[in-house]
């Protein structure tokens, strides 16, 4: 559901030359972007026709940001929509005056011609009549500078009827610190926020953010002179919006599609009628519905009510049997198994992990090859009784499927998810750590892992100290765990590859393989091997990197701090920021220039999980967006995305990601190892495992 007409984003962060250089400016302004462009948080379209909505850096020119805001203005007007526009970066008010000027890549200060006149673009776009409002979001020192002086809008072209809301970093003598401001209001709006209604206006934002930029007075200001405005200048619809039907059952995303599925019922001779809103009223507009001609607004309907029954039914029977089960862990859980299971993603991030929200996004967001949600939402509700410990085959289960037509899928998602859970109690980890250098090993290391549990240990000797052998080695692990396996009726699906940083950078393990690529035939999850033999720095602070992954467990968004070059280029610097916390993310990083061993032992000594991008193109911030539909579903969705390239098809921007991924389980795996030094196995051979594989080639 949309609200007012369409809202336009220009964000412009500018670094200039003559001033200290912003280290987190690419990073805020991503963020805000990302935030304000989000389809169902600010909901803004590119404010520029080609498309291009986010300049960031790119040597900023004081003339190319003012060319950049008129085409922008011009574009909004051509299409009757309101502007955002948001300016980060450096900012200066001259003398004595309340004038502020945003400094471009060429700005000097107090050289007012080199710099660009915020308040007078803001009144320019505000005075136009063809654009509806004008929200401007200034994050420079000084920024309370940007408001235009107030007969430039009550006595300008627009004759007072202009609307333009600004919100500022910091009061007109303040510095602005480390665009905390835009960090801060980018995860308001990601996070919402409790009892402020559907929309979050310049005054609720003003109310969230006062206490939490510290150092900074975040100051508001509105002018309003449209009569006939509907609706207050707003920022972002609220993802904490409270606004339930009674029974606290129905999301969102439901009760828009029935709506708007009612309303399109509507014709010349009649009104629609009203749109229903619980179960009983869903059963009787059913019932009506059934006795109406066919027509595809009738068709439509049907379905938009059948989705509310399911969804409300659904989230009724979770509360009575699951109840006390309930929590966030086991709801996100559920919806990452089966995200997995399915190999895909939602079309657009979680707002939060709660019963209503997500049988709201699965009701109306599910694979166009299948007929209907059903499927999908009895996979959820069997994952979900699965992970809270009850039995699948309860009769009250069965009770629930037959209210929503699903007894069929109920059927087929316990087969499944009772196969895929027999599957994933066997995992084989491989290390190659042996080497004193950090280099290729002379054997690897293998561990089979059966719900957590040591099952065996072997190593296993590399037939050279490289690439090859390193592989070969790997080969014939999986080979004897294999075996393991199919004695024990199950499996293999799960491969943990450990290695250290030197190798990390220049191997891809899910692309060997002799006859069938690992990333083909395993879930291949790789690590940093490191941590199963730290020294004793490393190991003291291995309690903040379990602490750190629960952080990024718990997050509902994308718990990534992104590092450009100049962020790490200079490595004590980078350094002191680990050691001071500055980081409690993971980590990626939009370059390959000067990465190295270094570089990764020292990012890996403090996050569990660190992105790079494979290519020298690097991964700007532009491209950090395909992370939000698939951050749920990692680090699997990582596999599925090379899988997807490896067969032609379109993989997107994720599989230009390598990644180390050190999470909950592999860490305890670490503790395991480190605690516990098993029997090995004499080392085995490869040489004749080789053998063996020629003489099949060789029948064969």
């Amino acid at each position: 559901m949309t609200h007012g007409p369409r809202r336009h984003l220009l964000v412009l962060a500018p670094q200039c030359a003559s001033m200290p250089r912003l280290t987190r400016l690419d990073e805020a302004a991503s963020a805000l972007h990302a935030a304000l462009g989000h389809a169902e948080l600010g909901g803004c379209d590119p404010a520029l026709p080609d498309g291009r909505s986010l300049y960031a850096d790119e040597g900023l020119t004081s003339e190319w940001i003012r060319t950049l805001i008129r085409e922008a203005i011009r574009h909004a007007a051509d299409r009757r929509a309101s502007l955002v526009l948001a300016l980060l970066g450096h900012g200066f008010v001259p003398g004595t005056t309340n004038t502020l000027y945003l400094m471009g890549a060429d700005s000097a200060e107090d050289q007012t011609e080199s710099a660009v006149n915020v308040g007078e673009l803001l009144a320019a776009a505000a005075n136009r009549l063809d654009i509806p409002s004008v929200l401007g979001i200034v994050d420079t020192c000084h920024a309370a500078g940007a408001l235009p002086p107030g007969q430039d809008l009550t006595a300008g072209a627009g004759n007072g009827r202009s609307r333009l809301a600004v919100l500022m970093a910091s009061s007109l003598t303040q510095p602005a610190v480390d665009l905390s401001f835009s960090r801060a209001l980018a995860g308001l709006i990601r996070e919402g926020l409790p009892g402020a209604g559907p929309l979050l206006g310049v005054d609720d934002v003003h109310r969230a953010l006062r206490g939490a930029v510290v150092g900074q007075n975040v100051t508001v200001s509105q002018h309003d002179g449209d009569p006939f405005a509907t609706e207050p200048v707003w920022v972002t619809r609220n993802r904490r919006d409270q606004d339930t039907d009674p029974g606290g059952l129905l999301g969102r995303l439901v009760r828009e599609e029935t709506g708007e599925a009612y309303a399109a019922l509507a014709t010349a001779e009649s009104p629609a009628p009203p749109a229903p809103h619980d179960v009983p009223s869903g059963l009787e507009a059913l019932a009506a519905l059934k006795g109406l001609p066919r027509s595809p607004a009738r068709d439509r309907a049907i379905v938009a009510v059948d989705g509310l029954l399911i969804a409300a039914r659904t989230v009724a029977f979770l509360r009575d049997r699951l109840g006390g089960e309930l929590t966030t862990a086991r709801l996100r859980q559920a919806l990452r198994a089966l995200l997995a299971a399915e190999q895909r993603t939602l079309s657009a991030p979680m707002p939060e992990f709660t019963d209503v929200a997500i049988l709201d996004r699965l009701v109306v967001d599910f694979p166009m090859s299948r007929q209907g949600c059903r499927s999908s939402v009895a996979a959820f509700v069997v994952r979900l009784v699965l992970a809270c410990g009850k039995d699948p085959g309860a009769p009250e289960l069965h009770a629930w499927a037959r209210t929503v037509h699903a007894q069929q899928e109920l059927n087929d998602a316990v087969t499944k998810a009772l196969d895929d859970r027999e599957d994933r109690q066997l995992r084989l980890a491989v290390s190659l750590d042996s080497s004193l250098t950090g280099g290729w090993p002379e054997t690897v290391g293998a561990w089979l892992l059966q719900d957590g549990e040591l099952l065996d240990r072997r190593d296993f000797a590399c037939p050279t100290a490289d690439r090859r052998g390193a592989e070969a080695a790997i080969e014939a692990a999986a080979v004897w765990a294999e075996d393991h396996a199919e004695a024990l009726g199950r499996r293999l699906r799960w491969l943990d590859v450990a290695a250290p940083s030197g190798v990390l950078l220049e191997w891809r393990p899910e692309e060997a393989g002799e006859s069938l690529r690992f990333g083909v035939q395993y879930d291949v999850v790789v690590h940093w091997s490191r941590r199963l033999a730290p020294d004793p720095l490393l190991r003291r602070i291995q309690g903040a990197v379990s602490e750190r992954w629960e952080e990024i467990a718990a997050c509902s968004g994308v718990p990534v701090d992104w590092l450009e070059h100049a962020d790490t280029a200079d490595r004590p610097p980078l350094q002191g920021r680990l050691r001071d916390g500055r980081y409690r993310r993971g980590i990626g990083l939009t370059h390959r220039t000067g990465l190295d061993d270094q570089l990764m032992e020292i990012l890996l000594s403090y996050t569990p999980v660190l992105l790079w991008p494979q290519g020298a193109a690097g991964f700007p911030a532009d491209r950090h967006g395909c992370l939000e539909p698939q951050w749920l579903t990692m680090p699997e969705g990582l596999g599925h995305a090379y899988q997807r390239r490896w067969r032609g098809e379109h993989a997107g921007d994720l599989a230009d990601l390598r990644a180390v991924w050190d999470d909950r389980e592999w860490l305890k795996f670490c503790r395991l190892v480190r605690s516990t030094v098993p029997p090995v196995h004499d080392t085995t051979k490869v040489h004749d495992t080789i053998k063996v594989h020629d003489t099949i080639k060789e029948a064969s």
